[in-house]
């Protein structure tokens, strides 16, 4: 019985002995799972549509310059046309920029057998390599505001495709195989007749405008509106809208803020203003302009939030601004209370600022009524014979339409045609008593 007693003894020992070791090894082991809820709270929103950069960055006016005159449309779907038939080209030999002087560029752009696609500002080459195709390893780092293709007459030789930076004068040269340009001459010979003929107006300075030669026939549109809930840009905009207050309410508008940020209801223009105080623009160090551009359309497309045709129409990387405007007929959109465009200004991190309408175009009314409108010859003459403007403040002239509501029905907006004229930076329209003497801005 002893020597059994002190076996058991024995195997108890040994038991427990290992049964230690495996508890010990197992806490030295154990690695413990704590559930960590580090989920940022997603609030998806879709306002509207999302859309391609090729539907935003768009000319917006096509010239050529042949038979000795000058052609030119706005006409959105013809230039579209266009744009598609280059965007099956290959622009092959694009050269490093070379520095131009404005006498220069002139020069180019108005060379016999030209054609010139002119964009609203700069446009990144990075961002639009999947709109044309070139033939290249590596882009160059630049930008261009206009495309200037040039053929030589009758000569089988390939075309040299001049990308423009006016603002910059740069010049970046490519080449382009001379069947592509003959089958678009060939297409756009056919519709010669409905291109409007251009009037190269010199001014005092030396540059050149080309503005419509004759009278213009336009429309005066209405609309009714379809305006969007405002609430849906708090979902869309505030990082957490359920900590979201409204501190203000009346019947011109109403504030909304958050820790952080704050927006304001604009009811009496149907526009929103967005600002993140805490996103400081930092000027010394802003983003080049592909980012800029880049990432002002990508933020409108998280929240679907092309809510008409608004395109791509300014960008100032020292400001941080990317502008949208409306285009309708294939023209601009003006209003000075902003219910034609979509500014954002960047912070360091994200938006610093979002100002934009809340409303799009709708239902057009039946029996628009038909608007004559100076040349642009006249318009000029008006603008330069007027003692308290600078030449060199004039920066452009063209045609447009002023938006506003209808003061009898607020539910219909009514879309004017007008001269508008560019002057120290900002949108001027021109109006037709001015023609007496009487010069003023008006949005």
């Amino acid at each position: 019985m002893v020597v059994r007693y002190e076996t058991i003894k024995s195997v108890l020992l040994v038991f427990l002995v290992i049964t230690s070791a495996v508890l010990t090894w197992t806490l030295w082991t154990f690695q413990p799972k704590y559930e960590f809820n580090d989920k940022k709270q997603v609030h998806e929103v879709s306002i509207s549509d999302s859309k391609d950069v090729g539907e935003v960055i768009r000319p917006v006016k096509l010239l050529l310059h042949m038979d000795s005159g000058h052609f030119g449309i706005v006409d959105e779907k013809k230039i579209g046309e266009t744009l598609q038939e280059l965007s099956s080209w290959s622009f092959y030999d694009l050269g490093d920029a070379r520095s131009y002087s404005q006498d220069q560029i002139r020069a180019i752009a108005q060379r016999e057998n030209s054609l010139e696609l002119i964009f609203p500002d700069l446009v990144p080459f990075d961002l639009y390599k999947g709109i044309l195709r070139f033939e290249a390893e590596s882009l160059p780092g630049g930008s261009f505001d206009r495309l200037v293709i040039h053929w030589e007459g009758e000569s089988k030789e390939d075309g040299i495709g001049y990308f423009i930076s006016n603002k910059e004068g740069k010049v970046y040269e490519s080449h382009v195989n001379h069947e592509y340009i003959q089958a678009l001459l060939n297409r756009l010979e056919k519709q010669t007749s409905q291109f409007p003929e251009f009037k190269a107006y010199e001014l005092p300075d030396g540059r050149v405008k080309y503005l419509p030669a004759k009278e213009t026939v336009m429309y005066r549109y209405h609309y009714y509106a379809d305006y969007i809930d405002p609430n849906k840009f708090k979902e869309a905009l505030f990082k957490d809208p359920s900590l979201v207050r409204k501190i203000s309410e009346d019947a011109i508008g109403e504030k909304l803020t958050d820790p952080t940020s704050m927006m304001n209801v604009n009811k009496a223009n149907s526009t929103i203003d967005y600002v993140n105080p805490s996103q400081v623009v930092d000027t010394a160090n802003g983003q080049a302009n592909i980012d800029l551009l880049k990432r002002s359309i990508d933020f409108i497309n998280e929240h679907a939030g092309w809510t008409d045709n608004y395109k791509y129409f300014g960008m100032d990387p020292t400001t941080q601004k990317t502008t949208f405007q409306l285009f309708l007929k294939g023209y601009p959109v003006f209003n000075a209370e902003g219910m034609s465009e979509i500014k954002l200004y960047w912070g360091k991190e994200e938006v610093y600022q979002y100002r934009r309408p809340y409303f799009s175009l709708d239902i057009p009314l039946p029996h628009p009524e038909k608007v004559y409108l100076s040349s642009g010859e006249e318009v000029m003459d008006t603008l330069l014979a007027d003692p308290n403007i600078d030449i060199n403040k004039l920066q452009e002239l063209i045609l447009g339409y002023r938006i506003y509501k209808n003061p009898e029905n607020s539910k219909v907006i009514i879309l004017e045609p007008s001269w508008y004229y560019l002057y120290k930076g900002t949108w001027e329209r021109f109006e037709v008593k001015e023609a007496r003497g009487n010069l003023s801005g008006l949005g």
